[in-house]
C-alpha cells in the first residue's frame, strides 16, 4: 500500500492538510447528518486518505505494530466493500500469519517494524495550496449541504446504483459507506436504524446525545449500549463475508490444478512430519498463497 507515485502522494497530503483546517467547521455545520454524500466524503477524508498515507509511511516505519494491524483490518473492510475479490483475501492471510506468529512466540513480524527516516513536507511552502484546497472543500460541502436528503437509489439491482446530486453522477453502491452495502440501509423514513429501538421518538432530528456511526447507521445511545457499541447490521455483514472469504480460499486450495500451474501445497508424507516441520509447511503455504492470490 506504500504510495510510490510522488504526484499522487503530494495530492493526497495536500487534500488531507486542507481538510484538517476546516473539518471542525464542516462537522459542526452538518451536526449528526446521515446524508449519503456527506458521509461518503467524511469517510474519504477522515479515513481512506489518512489510511493510504499512513499505513506504510507512518505506522510501519515508526514501528507502531498494533496500529498497523488495525489498518490491515480496515483495508480488508475497504476491499470487501469495493468487491475486490482477490484483494479481500490477502489481508486475512496476513492476519492469519500474525496470529500464528503470536501463538508460537515468533515475533519476526514485529522485528520488521524498525524506526526509519520520516520525510516531512514543509507546511510553510504548502500553506497557499493548502488554503486553496480548504476553499475548494468548503465550496463542495456547501453544495452537499444544499442537497441533503436528495441522494436516491435508482434501481433494484443486486448492487444498486445511487444518484449523487452534488456530483451529478450515478455511482455503484460500493462507493458509498459500509451501511449502504448491507441488507438494511440507513433509513430515509426514520432517524434511527436499530432493529428493536428502545425509544419511541424516531422522528425529527438527531440530538447531540445520539450517534451516527462511521458506517452510516444511526442509533440512540441507549440502543447502541445494548449492542456493546457495535452496529448490528455491519457486524453481521462483515462476519458473513469473512466466512465467505475463508470458504472461497479453501475451495481454491482444493481446486484441481490447471495446465502448468504449480500446487500451493506440495505432497508430503505426513507420517514423518514433526510439529516443527508442520509449522514450517504452514508458513510456506501462506507465502505461496500470497504470491499466487492474484493469478
Amino acid at each position: 500500500m506504500a504510495i510510490k507515485n510522488k504526484t499522487l502522494n503530494f495530492i493526497l497530503n495536500l487534500t488531507f492538510q486542507g481538510w484538517k483546517k476546516i473539518q471542525n467547521i464542516i462537522k459542526k455545520h452538518f451536526k449528526n447528518s446521515k446524508d449519503a454524500e456527506y458521509k461518503m466524503m467524511i469517510d474519504l477524508l477522515d479515513h481512506s486518505v489518512p489510511l493510504t498515507l499512513d499505513i506504510y509511511a507512518v505506522l510501519f516505519r515508526s514501528g507502531f505494530f498494533e496500529g498497523y494491524l488495525e489498518s490491515v483490518v480496515r483495508i480488508w473492510v475497504l476491499f470487501q466493500r469495493l468487491r475486490r475479490h482477490n484483494y479481500n483475501k490477502v489481508p486475512l492471510i496476513f492476519l492469519t500469519k500474525v496470529i500464528d506468529a503470536e501463538r508460537t512466540n515468533r515475533f519476526s513480524f514485529k522485528d520488521a517494524f524498525v524506526n526509519s527516516r520520516n520525510s516531512t513536507i514543509s507546511h510553510i511552502k504548502l500553506d497557499y495550496l493548502e488554503k486553496k484546497t480548504s476553499l475548494f472543500l468548503l465550496s463542495l460541502f456547501d453544495d452537499i449541504y444544499n442537497n441533503i436528503g436528495n441522494t436516491q437509489q435508482v434501481n433494484r439491482n443486486k448492487y444498486p446504483n445511487f444518484s449523487l446530486p452534488t456530483f451529478k453522477i450515478n455511482v455503484d453502491v460500493k462507493v458509498l459507506l459500509l451501511a449502504w452495502n448491507t441488507e438494511i440501509k440507513p433509513s430515509n423514513n426514520k432517524i434511527y436504524d436499530a432493529n428493536k429501538c428502545l425509544l419511541s421518538n424516531n422522528i425529527g432530528l438527531l440530538s447531540d446525545n445520539d450517534i451516527v456511526l462511521n458506517c452510516g447507521h444511526a442509533y440512540h445511545k441507549q440502543c447502541l449500549d445494548l449492542l456493546k457499541g457495535n452496529c448490528e447490521y455491519c457486524l453481521n455483514y462483515l462476519s458473513l463475508n469473512i466466512k465467505k472469504n475463508i470458504n472461497s480460499l479453501k475451495k481454491r486450495l482444493l481446486a484441481p490444478l490447471k495446465n502448468n500451474e504449480k500446487p500451493l501445497v506440495e505432497d508430503e508424507d505426513n507420517n514423518n512430519l514433526n510439529e516443527d516441520t508442520n509449522e514450517e509447511n504452514i508458513e510456506n503455504i501462506l507465502e505461496k498463497i500470497e504470491s499466487n492470490i492474484d493469478n
